[in-house]
């Protein structure tokens, strides 16, 4: 590469140097046809051929110095290139040795590698073994288990079979014990036992609880002597809920199932009183009449004539 740039050095030199002097050249080949043509003008062709020399020496002068030039360009051209070329050797030397260093940290990896699979493999092929045994010992605790729950299902059903028998016969006997208990109560309930029983709860407030006893007094003891006031209470009972409908029809039964209980007068005034709750002052006032005529002495006889007479105002009005 270095000669090649030389020799192109050299003709760009040569071809500058003829652009230059060619003049000179021009005319030293019309001196020559000169001489040819013209012998008798010597002396003038020795003094032209004189200066010729003259320029030729200066001629060849400069080009002596253009080639020491050329020379010293081609000595410092081939030093630099030499330069250029030896850090380029040492360049490529110094990356052959890197890749050398790499390369053998590639060979010592590679080794690395192969031996720590070697290892790997046999760890896994142990780790293998090990496996293996264990599922052949968990596939053997597994059947043991299998069976140990097959029985203890079947323990537990004939368990729960022989608890649903006990419970079924504890709750037969709680259930004779509650209505031998019950009987037994009843047995032993006296008719004032129930009535004052049913009476505490339309004291209390609990008329539908009182209601409800009274009711069963008559069930139980429908010919004693209480049972005309058993019926006047369930009677006040609805006329306490301000259910005048019912206590009007119960006072009813009082009259006429009842018509020797002390209770009648009172019923009679309170169904009256009813119907004065609902607005009926017609019948209102032929009950109060009806309790004035047949109880004239009773304090439910004066209670009925001050509301007859209030009944009569309000009639007026």
């Amino acid at each position: 590469m270095g000669r090649k740039e030389d020799k192109k050095g050299k003709k760009d030199m040569i071809g500058v140097f003829f652009k230059k002097h060619w003049p000179v050249l021009v005319l030293l080949c019309a001196i020559a046809a000169l001489t040819a043509g013209c012998a008798d003008d010597q002396a003038q062709m020795k003094a032209d051929i004189s200066e010729l020399q003259n320029q030729t020496y200066t001629l060849q002068t400069q080009v002596n110095s253009m080639s020491t030039n050329i020379q010293a360009s081609q000595k410092t051209l081939s030093s630099k290139s030499a330069t250029e070329l030896h850090t380029i050797r040492s360049s490529q030397a110094g990356v052959l040795d890197q890749l050398s260093s790499m390369q053998s940290d590639l060979n010592n990896l590679r080794g690395s590698v192969d031996e720590q699979k070697h290892q790997n493999q046999q760890f896994f092929s142990d780790q293998s073994s090990e496996t293996a045994g264990l599922e052949k010992k968990i596939a053997q605790q597994q059947t043991a288990l299998d069976s140990l729950g097959s029985r203890i299902t079947k323990l537990e059903t004939a368990l729960q079979a022989q608890a649903a028998q006990v419970k079924a016969a504890q709750a037969a006997q709680a259930a004779q014990a509650a209505k031998e208990q019950q009987q037994a109560q009843e047995a032993a309930q006296t008719p004032q036992t129930v009535y004052d029983k049913a009476y505490a709860s339309y004291q209390s407030g609990k008329y539908d609880g009182a209601r409800q006893g009274f009711e069963k007094f008559l069930k139980k003891f429908p010919d004693d002597p209480l049972a005309g006031n058993s019926q006047f209470w369930i009677a006040e009972s609805y006329f306490k809920q301000k259910n005048y409908d019912q206590a009007i029809l119960a006072y009813e039964k009082v009259v006429k199932h009842y018509p020797k209980s002390i209770k009648v007068p009172n019923a009679l005034l309170q169904q009256g009183i009813s119907f004065l709750k609902t607005n009926d002052k017609k019948v209102a006032a032929a009950l109060f009449r009806q309790v004035i005529e047949k109880y004239p002495k009773s304090h439910q006889a004066k209670t009925a004539k001050a509301l007859l007479k209030k009944v009569k105002r309000s009639r007026r009005g």
